[in-house]
């Protein structure tokens, strides 16, 4: 799919034939391999375009308002190359082939040779594209035996590092002071992960959603704009210095924590106000028996078993268990590191939550 065109002023399409077309947030404008011969001019709203590549999908585009999509197979009739999805609510211009084939008609023929010339030479360009893609492999190396797996990671590493630290940035030099937080510019954290940074704009609103639901940012919608508050701005410097580091690692030193085991710090970190510390070593001694107690529904299932929280002490996280009987079974932790690492893990197991959606949305 060639590259939409970026018209400074809106263009005025009044074409015979032509009509109004909505979409919700999520909704598919065309899908990759179908055949239409429309054309869309997007008047408000942002859509995404992107390919499939394995069991996943590869963003190839971000569409805005004022920019035409969908205009290769719309002049040529040969299937979409790409598929098309909206990012936001959508209104655009829906112009049919009918229409061009019209105005094709009273075209010169020169003029009909070099626009033929010119969209094959696109489709070619695109088709190439698709080849280098095919032959390229975004490899996963989080295994703990250190394999590698070629599905297509939708989150990279990489990605969340350029966005974090895209943010780190704005929030730091450009950022203004508010009540909770830092008012961050929508408009430049785009401006530097989007058109600098090269992450797209999909990407950086699923982790952005992300740091809002671990309470890193809060998203303000007032006055029809919407705004970012960085909350925790020494957290995400702490965030982007730790997310680097196990980066680096190999694979087998990093924090993997299981499913199970983040639920068991979860709930430690629900009830760490209810144990006290001793005040030999500073250490806060969490009755993990308690917890198990607490969180099990009457007549219920126990939330977990002892022999998961042996994840924790691998880790680092937790000593190993005290039990003096089964109602006691203590562990000791530094509560502030224990509760920042918690946060860390929330910030992992949710990139991961995203990439496992992604890829069993891309298999369907």
């Amino acid at each position: 799919m060639g590259t939409p065109a970026r018209p400074t002023t809106t263009p005025n399409v009044q074409a015979t034939g032509q009509q109004t077309r909505r979409l919700k947030k999520g909704e598919l404008l065309f899908a990759e391999g179908e055949t239409s011969r429309s054309m869309y001019f997007v008047k408000s709203g942002m859509l995404r375009i992107y390919k499939k590549k394995g069991d996943s999908n590869i963003e190839i585009d971000t569409i805005h308002a004022g920019q035409v999509v969908g205009e290769l197979a719309f002049l040529d009739g040969n299937p979409r190359s790409a598929s098309g999805e909206a990012l936001t609510d959508c209104e655009m211009i829906e112009v049919s082939g009918p229409v061009f084939q019209d105005v094709l008609t009273k075209m010169p023929d020169w003029l009909k040779i070099l626009l033929k010339t010119v969209v094959g030479r696109l489709r070619t360009a695109s088709t190439r594209i698709r080849q280098l893609e095919t032959a390229s492999t975004s490899f996963d190396y989080s295994s703990k035996d250190g394999k590698r797996s070629s599905h297509y990671v939708y989150l990279s590493p990489i990605d969340v590092l350029k966005i974090s630290t895209g943010l780190l940035l704005v929030a730091s030099r450009n950022g203004t002071s508010v009540a909770g937080g830092i008012d961050v510019r929508v408009g430049l954290l785009q401006r530097y992960t989007n058109q600098i940074m090269g992450v797209p704009v999909a990407k950086i609103t699923t982790f952005m959603d992300i740091l809002e639901q671990s309470e890193i940012t809060r998203i303000v919608n007032e006055n029809n704009s919407t705004k970012v508050i960085l909350e925790d701005i020494d957290f995400l410097e702490q965030m982007i210095t730790y997310l680097n580091e196990e980066n680096l690692l190999e694979p087998s030193k990093r924090h993997d924590l299981s499913v199970r085991g983040f639920l068991i710090m979860g709930l430690m970190a629900k009830h760490m106000d209810r144990f006290g510390v001793d005040q030999a070593t500073g250490m806060k001694l969490v009755n993990i028996s308690e917890i198990r107690k607490l969180e099990t529904p009457e007549g219920g299932k126990e939330p977990f078993r002892m022999e998961e929280f042996t994840d924790l002490v691998k880790l680092g996280y937790a000593s190993s268990l005290n039990i003096k009987s089964q109602e006691e079974m203590y562990t000791a932790v530094k509560a502030e590191s224990f509760l920042q690492a918690y946060r860390l893990q929330r910030v992992v197991m949710s990139i991961q939550a995203v990439n496992e959606q992604k890829r069993k949305a891309g298999a369907r």
